[in-house]
């Protein structure tokens, strides 16, 4: 008799309630279920921005040096470039940001205990109104779940680590309750004059750990 193996996850607990999903093993992966809630997540990583004395430890996100030129990224108006952020030299590309353009990351796990995001940028000479930044969050069926709007960097520095931001925002009651999910970071120069260029997307595998 053939044998027929489940994965099972609780969604939620409130109160008495809880809510379990059980599906056979060989269609977990076309569900997406291991990668909401959390299954495919990494949990290493290396301390990127210590001499920044940030000593959180953060894994790149997918193809997020653009080494991979702009494989899993969706630009409009934005473009990967020659030329890499002047403190590690394992990689040779960035990305370009003219005003009027937008980039969005490649699917990447981000979770309760991944929710601080953190990446190297330019925009030296720039007059623009900064670099808006925001999280499009997925879920099963890469069906989108919704958006948080939280943070724009500072236009007109040199090449620099950017702030280091909770990616949660008004998403993060949401959470706890899927565990873990896929998420795009979205890029956009505000107003004329922009000359962004980002490089090195990282997430922080350990920013809400106890």
């Amino acid at each position: 008799m053939a044998q027929f193996f489940v994965r099972c996850w609780r969604l939620a607990a409130l109160g008495l309630l809880a809510l379990v999903v059980c599906v056979p093993a060989a269609n977990a992966d076309l569900l997406g279920l291991g990668n909401l809630l959390g299954g495919n997540c990494p949990t290493t990583g290396a301390q990127v921005f210590a001499p920044w004395k940030d000593f959180n430890t953060y894994y790149l996100a997918p193809n997020g040096g653009l080494e991979g030129g702009s494989n899993g990224w969706s630009l409009d108006g934005a473009s990967v470039v020659w030329g890499n952020e002047p403190f590690y030299a394992s990689g040779t590309h960035s990305l370009s940001l003219p005003s009027g353009s937008t980039a969005t990351s490649p699917v990447t796990c981000i979770g309760p205990q991944q929710l601080s995001i953190r990446m190297f940028g330019s925009d030296r000479g720039g007059t623009d109104g900064g670099l808006h930044v925001r999280v499009l969050w997925y879920g099963l069926l890469n069906r989108l779940l919704g958006s948080t709007d939280y943070n724009t960097f500072a236009s007109g520095n040199g090449w620099g680590p950017t702030s280091s931001v909770d990616s949660g925002g008004g998403f993060n009651l949401l959470l706890p309750i899927l565990g873990s999910t896929s998420a795009r970071v979205q890029l956009t120069p505000i107003g004329g004059g922009s000359n962004w260029r980002i490089d090195d997307l990282y997430v922080d595998p350990w920013a809400n750990s106890d």
